[in-house]
């Protein structure tokens, strides 16, 4: 017998949730056998999904939701511009900068992926890790790495970050309606029940397989959902090809660890390409990569992915490198 898997739905950000919900009640409308088992609770599911369609419509209709949008895209990029920073730092030739970026990827670790957390979360880490980066404990290697420009961007951008939050909930509170957290933690409860009358049903189907399509296909959807939200590191990036990444232009030799960074892509039939980004789906390391020949560039599953990939480029002799 097959078995519907867990969604991790505390995991989805708002959105996912909602197309998450869409997805499971279209299958469901495509399978008259399973509208039988769950025909008691149906009416109560669309009843909350409609809610939260409506609630997340006028989210995103509120005046300051594109900005929201906007400064949250601006803040991921200059994280992963801190990250690249970072890691940069740790191939320097000076040992004391390399000890100071060290400590600095380690404090940026403990933070998680903040990029992937609810905006409340997000603008309350970015406040903290400003904090901590302007603190005297960390200040000097802020400095020592070249980071500085970066902590005074990611500061502007989190004080506005934090400013547009408060007037979106200010205009929220305002208005009559009820909390789109509330109306996910209710349709979750009925979600659960039917499921688990789902699985009940096909347990007592006899091996028959009337719902074996259904949970094939929903199973699908969950695996997908699952392994796009932060904390689960499920894609392989070495399997079947379907990481690729952008060739490497050829480097020049300096007598130093080449580095460059490179373009990633996260290839899944069905879906849409995903471009990976560096800090967040992915690490770097370096094989052979200071004398002219071909060097290794080693790419390491993070967050959603997991697995290793590896690529190869070229390091020239400056005169040849034009």
């Amino acid at each position: 017998m097959k078995k519907i898997h867990a969604a991790r739905l505390h995991y989805f950000r708002n959105g996912e949730h909602g197309e998450y919900m869409i997805v499971f009640r279209r299958l469901i409308e495509d399978f008259p056998a399973v509208q039988t088992p769950v025909a008691g609770l149906y009416g109560a599911f669309t009843d909350l999904l409609d809610r939260e369609e409506s609630l997340l419509s006028t989210m995103h209709k509120s005046g300051y939701t594109r900005q929201i949008v906007g400064i949250a895209s601006r803040i991921d990029r200059i994280l992963i511009g801190m990250h690249k920073t970072v890691a940069a730092a740790l191939h320097h030739f000076d040992p004391a900068t390399v000890r100071a970026a060290q400590i600095l990827y380690d404090r940026f670790a403990a933070f998680g992926d903040i990029s992937k957390k609810a905006y409340e979360e997000e603008a309350l880490d970015v406040r903290l890790l400003v904090e901590d980066l302007l603190s005297d404990e960390y200040a000097t290697k802020v400095a020592a790495v070249g980071l500085s420009p970066w902590v005074a961007e990611l500061q502007d951008a989190g004080t506005a970050f934090r400013h547009l939050l408060a007037l979106r909930n200010a205009e929220s509170s305002q208005k009559p309606h009820e909390r789109l957290k509330d109306v996910r933690h209710e349709m979750d409860i009925v979600y659960h029940r039917m499921t688990a009358l789902i699985t009940a049903a096909a347990l007592l189907d006899g091996g028959a397989g009337t719902y074996d399509e259904f949970i094939a296909l929903l199973n699908a959807e969950i695996a997908y959902f699952n392994n796009h939200t932060r904390g689960h590191a499920r894609r392989d990036l070495g399997a079947g090809g379907a990481c690729t990444v952008d060739p490497v232009a050829p480097q020049a030799a300096t007598g130093r660890p080449v580095t460059p960074l490179p373009v990633a892509r996260y290839r899944e039939a069905g879906r849409p390409d995903v471009e990976l980004l560096f800090a967040r789906d992915y690490t770097v390391s370096y094989r052979n990569n200071v004398r002219p020949g071909m060097a290794d560039l080693l790419l390491h599953g993070r967050g959603a992915y997991r697995g290793r990939k590896t690529v190869t480029f070229a390091i020239v002799a400056a005169a040849d490198s034009g």
